[in-house]
Parts: C-alpha cells; structure tokens; sequence
C-alpha cells in the first residue's frame, strides 16, 4: 500500500506574529444601497437646515434646491473618496486613518465651497468671486462634527459586520465539525477483510476513507464546487458498495451545471448516508439509491431517494444529520435554501435546494 494511502490532512503550520493594528472599518460606501441611503440623508439634511433658516410660512424652495445639490454632492464625493482609501485606511492605527478620513471628507467639503463660489461668479453677472471665510469656517465646522458623527457610524458599523462574519464562520466550522461518518468502524472492517485478499480495493477503499475525513476536517470557505462533493458522495457510496454487495445499487444523474455552482461541504453525503442506513440496509434484498442533481433559474436541485424499509423494520433515527444541514443553510443561505425529506410513494426522497452561486 502506498505512502499516499495512508497520508493525513496536512497540518499548517503558522508562524507567532503581532497582531496587526486595529485600523479603520468603513462599509462599502461605493455600494449601491449606501450611495441611495446617503443620498436620501443628504436631503433631509438639506431640508432640516432651510427649514430651520427660513421657518415653515415663508419656506425657500429655491434654497432647498441649491442646499439638497451641494450637501448631496459632498456627501456622494465624500463616499466615493473613502471608498477609494478604504484599504489604505484598514493599514493605518485608529486614530491616525480616522484623522485620516476626516480630512479627506474637509478636503472635499473645502473644494466643492471654493468651487461654488468660482461658478456662481462666472455664471451670474456681476458676481464677484471671492471665498467667504466666515461661511468656509462654517461649513467646515459643521463638516467636522458631522463627519466625525459619520465615521463612529461607519466604523461601529463596519466592525459588527466583521464581528457577524466572524461568529457565522465559527458556527458554520462548529457544525462542519460535527459531521463525522457513522461508517467509520465498518469501513476498517471492510478494509481489514480486503487487505488479503484484495489489496488494491483495500487501497482504494483507503483512500476515499481517507478523503471522506479530510473533507469532514477541512477549514475554508463555507461551500465548495458541486463537483468537489459529488465525488465524495461516490467515494462514500463505493465504500457502502463493499460494506452490502449486491444489496446496494447506486444510480447518479448529473445534468449540466452552472459555472461556479458550489454547495457547502458534506450536505449531500449525509443525505445519502440516512438511504443506505434507513432504506437499504434494513432490507433483505436491498434497493437502489439514486441521485439526482439539476440546476434551473439560478438553484441548484439534489435529489436523494431510496426504498421505504420494510414494516417493522427499527430505522428511526435522531434527525442529528438532516438538522445539522438546515443549520448550515440557514446560517450560508438565510432563507433561500429549502430541505425537505418525506415519503413519497414507495420511496423516501430527500430534496435540496440552493442559489447556484454562494452568497458573498
């Protein structure tokens, strides 16, 4: 038997570092929903000050109209310009990429000032261009306190979302890591039985052990390529075809994928783990196991059915398995994955279905 058969999962190994600094966590501001939630906050800005300068009887519209274009305009340039720096931002201590963001904001603030006054004494006649330094201080001064109201938002804000992503992660690992074949004992039975008579298949059957584990060890991303777990669902059931014989039948239907189509690991295999155990092996005569996996309107379908046992046969099981894959849908998916698994006729289909492509 080879080396290969028998190798673990590697183990990375990491060096001690120090922490890297604690930097500036901004959202996505370059987002379309943050671009139209800015947008909507720069008019009831607009509309709060003329309110407050001109009173409800005798409100200016006109002013409305100049103070929603140049508060929106600064808001939106102030977005898109730390959007920009977002990454350089993150690099720099707390305190120095908010001093940071702060004057990029000003920066703007001051420009777009200097700007108005430039235009207004070109398009209207007679207009003398001059900067207002009394008005500049006062529209700097109410840009600093409100950028600085911005950035605690934005930043307390940016943090819960990486906190969220953490927690997800973790749970999601808690729940992978639950997953551990059942077959494991009859597995090394079945191997121990071939290694002298059948030394390749002992190999073989090594190996998707070997692959089945890695797999149910393995730490990333919450979901994989669909093609990653369809051949660990065929490794599994090659290693139940040894354990049953002829007892066992398998049939797989893949149809055309969807580049990209990904699943989270092990979601399939215990669904065709509960077939052998509930359906097939509590039947004298066995049955067949079919798989079938389709994509339509951006979803992925898995379908998993088997016979019925035969009556009285003990096959209740604790739902562990089908209650593990919900949690791990819900917690990738939200509301957009559904599993069921119910009788249907003669046999016992259990039915997944997810968006094609992971959520971000």
């Amino acid at each position: 038997m080879t080396d290969a058969a028998v190798s673990s999962p590697d183990v990375p190994v990491t060096a001690v570092t120090e922490a890297p600094a604690r930097g500036l966590r901004l959202p996505d501001l370059c987002d379309g929903t943050a671009v139209l939630f800015l947008g909507l906050i720069g008019v009831l800005l607009a509309f709060c000050f003329v309110l407050f300068d001109s009173g409800l009887a005798a409100f200016d519209w006109i002013g409305l109209g100049r103070a929603v274009a140049f508060i929106c305009w600064n808001m939106l340039a102030s977005a898109a310009a730390l959007c920009g720096l977002a990454p350089w931002l993150r690099r720099l201590p707390l305190p120095a990429g908010a001093c940071a963001a702060l004057c990029a904001m000003l920066g703007v603030l001051l420009f777009s000032t200097v700007a108005q006054g430039w235009l207004l004494g070109s398009v209207i006649a007679g207009y003398p261009f001059r900067v207002d330094a009394s008005g500049l201080a006062r529209n700097l001064l109410i840009g600093a306190l409100l950028g600085i109201a911005a950035l605690r938002y934005f930043h307390l804000q940016g943090e819960l979302i990486e906190r969220e992503r953490a927690e997800l992660a973790a749970r999601i690992r808690a729940l992978q890591a639950r997953i551990r074949p059942h077959f494991l004992f009859n597995s090394m039975n079945i191997i121990a039985s071939l290694i002298p008579e059948e030394p390749a298949q002992a190999e073989r059957a090594v190996l998707d052990l070997s692959e089945l584990f890695r797999a149910s060890l393995r730490e990333g991303p919450a979901t994989a390529p669909v093609a990653e777990e369809l051949d660990l669902c065929e490794r599994y059931m090659r290693l139940e075809g040894w354990r049953l014989g002829k007892r066992l039948r398998f049939e797989s239907r893949v149809e055309p994928l969807p580049a990209g189509a990904s699943l989270p690991p092990l979601c399939v295999q215990p669904l065709l783990e509960n077939a052998v155990y509930h359906g097939i092996q509590p039947a004298q005569q066995g049955g067949v196991v079919r798989l079938a996996v389709s994509a339509a309107g951006g979803r992925l379908r898995i379908e998993v059915s088997n016979p019925l046992p035969p009556p009285g046969a003990a096959t209740t099981g604790s739902g562990m398995a089908l209650a593990n894959i919900r949690s791990r849908l819900a917690a990738i998916y939200g509301d957009a994955a559904e599993l069921s698994a119910a009788p249907d006729g003669a046999v016992y289909k259990a039915v997944l279905s997810v968006p094609a492509q992971a959520p971000a």
